[in-house]
């Protein structure tokens, strides 16, 4: 049986799951940043022409982290808690996954790099302060 306590459990697995997403972002990162090197800034669309694992592994975690905080969302609505927050990030991370596939898709049109990275730290922050506030 679910309570509020457990709330707080699935609440910091969540933000693990957000802290290994932007640690394995970075990694992504790295490897863009190493293929614009070899391929120039010009030719963006080549960028990902071979991705790396964590590239993968990144945009396939996102699945999960969506999943846990659907997860949170349907027992926040079920406790009567307050639902800004999880709506807050349930938002965000749509948000993400759209700048994510703008990104793949779109060669990376300027300034969705940072503001896919600042999102994604938004939503750890969100979800810090919800935690401090259950407890």
């Amino acid at each position: 049986m679910l309570n509020k306590i457990n709330i707080k459990y699935l609440l910091i697995f969540s933000m693990s799951l957000m802290l290994i997403q932007i640690f394995i972002g970075t990694g992504v990162r790295e490897f863009i940043d190493e293929q614009s090197k070899i391929y120039g800034r010009l030719d963006k669309d080549l960028w990902l022409s071979n991705p790396s694992f964590n590239f993968y592994f990144h945009r396939s975690f996102s699945i999960l982290i969506f999943l846990v905080n659907g997860f949170l969302f349907i027992i926040s609505k079920k406790f009567n808690m307050s639902m800004k927050y999880i709506n807050a990030v349930m938002i965000l991370i749509l948000l993400e996954i759209i700048i994510g596939a703008i990104m793949y898709y779109f060669a990376f049109p300027i300034m969705t790099q940072p503001i896919h990275l600042m999102v994604a730290i938004l939503i750890f922050v969100i979800q810090f302060y919800w935690y401090l506030k259950i407890n």
